[in-house]
């Protein structure tokens, strides 16, 4: 009698259990696909063709910013300082996200054939948080330094973003600036977001939610191939370093 009550007893466990993880498989779930909707309502589709997708940069822009535009909107860039320079504006060109991207290469080894053109040089190359400051600089006359960026961490799930942040007061409008970049890694992105003051309570949710669903690298990847934001947070997708400044 005593086996069949702690065979019953073992029995009722084991089905408690059974319920307990089933119960929060289903919230899970049902996170994910809340979550999944603010995504959608809130944010443009990736961009899944061109080169961001082929340097493996996975980035939503906020509803309405529609990109990238043909010709980078923000300011004049030297030919060969960044490796992708890409603009999203909405129609009224009141709202507008500009992307800078520095992408670390093993260096080929020189060769030229005889004869041959030598390849034109590129813009001379400085520090990338420093470049994007001085490129700030000129754009918006403010007097900025590198040493008022702060860090900031936009996670979600298992996916998490370091930059370092700062937001320009501009009188009519502002513009939020993160920097993001890998210790040791292989990429250097600014991210630059310029909008009217009235507008601030609308579009602040929506960087929010645009840099957590930014990822680079592999979790860039299975971002593009599945869609899935919340997943990642391992070396070469979200979870880098933020830039040393």
């Amino acid at each position: 009698m005593k086996r069949a009550v702690a065979i019953l007893a073992s029995a009722s466990l084991i089905v408690v259990v059974g319920c307990q993880a089933y119960d929060a498989r289903l919230a899970k779930t049902l996170e994910d696909m809340r979550y999944r909707k603010r995504l959608d309502d809130n944010l443009m589709p990736p961009v899944t063709k061109g080169k961001l997708e082929e340097l493996k940069i996975y980035i939503r822009p906020p509803q309405n910013l529609k990109g990238p535009t043909q010709t980078f909107a923000w300011t004049v860039v030297e030919p060969g300082r960044f490796d992708l320079e890409n603009s999203f504006i909405d129609e009224s060109k009141v709202e507008s996200e500009h992307i800078l991207v520095r992408v670390k290469k093993p260096k080929a080894p020189a060769t030229t054939k005889k004869g041959a053109a030598a390849p034109a040089e590129a813009a001379p190359r400085g520090d990338f948080t420093a470049d994007v400051v001085e490129l700030i600089k000129n754009v918006y006359g403010d007097d900025l330094s590198t040493k008022k960026f702060k860090p900031d961490v936009k996670s979600h799930g298992t996916l998490s973003n370091n930059f370092k942040t700062i937001t320009l007061d501009l009188t009519a409008k502002e513009v939020q600036v993160y920097l993001y970049g890998e210790k040791n890694g292989q990429y250097e992105i600014a991210l630059i977001f310029d909008y009217p003051k009235e507008s601030k309570n609308t579009i602040d949710p929506k960087i929010r939610l645009s840099l957590e669903a930014f990822a680079v690298g592999e979790v860039a990847s299975r971002a593009f191939s599945s869609g899935n934001e919340s997943e990642g947070g391992e070396e070469g997708g979200g979870g880098g370093e933020a830039p040393p400044i």
